[in-house]
């Protein structure tokens, strides 16, 4: 598989909003997924590969670096309580009834808006399963939040997505 081209001028920096994960609020593993965007209100959010690096040097003089597999997380804080959230909603429910079993129950898209062949996509994308997403507190001062980490999984799908009308419709590569 070919590295996706970022499809930007050359010079043009990507703007963050090209970067959006959504999160499935209907059932795990789909069929038909509900993906609900998230970062409203959010005005900075970085995935973490959180890589353990780990460098040896030998007799010789000669650095080795050994590099683990990515534990990618985000954190969305502020993520303030808002009507017609149905990830919040299924958050809340989790935690009122302590099935923290559930946070770990999660598919998140992850679509790069700047990666493809055209600005108007598809765009590269991919849809990790089986991930954590857990809320870290509940409160404020002038409105209810509701912060959050994400865990992904790297169980994922790499596929392209087509965005129509704010609706992601995914694709795997190897549905093509």
């Amino acid at each position: 598989m070919a590295a996706a081209n970022i499809n930007l001028p050359s010079g043009q920096k990507a703007d963050r909003k090209l970067e959006m994960i959504f999160v499935n609020t209907g059932t795990a593993g789909g069929p038909e997924y509900k993906w609900e965007l998230q970062g409203r209100g959010v005005e900075d959010a970085s995935i973490e590969y959180n890589h353990d690096v780990e460098q040896t040097t030998d007799i010789l003089g000669m650095t080795d670096t050994d590099v683990s597999s990515s534990k990618p997380s985000m954190e969305l804080d502020p993520n303030t309580i808002r009507g017609g959230q149905k990830l919040n909603e299924k958050l809340l429910d989790i935690e009122r009834r302590q099935a923290t079993s559930e946070f770990g129950t999660f598919d998140v898209l992850l679509v790069h808006c700047y990666l493809g062949t055209a600005t108007t996509g598809p765009f590269a994308a991919e849809v990790h399963h089986g991930c954590t997403v857990v809320p870290t507190s509940l409160g404020g001062s002038n409105y209810v939040g509701l912060p959050m980490n994400i865990y992904l999984s790297n169980d994922c799908e790499l596929g392209t997505v087509a965005i129509a009308n704010g609706v992601p419709t995914f694709t795997a590569d190897d549905a093509e």
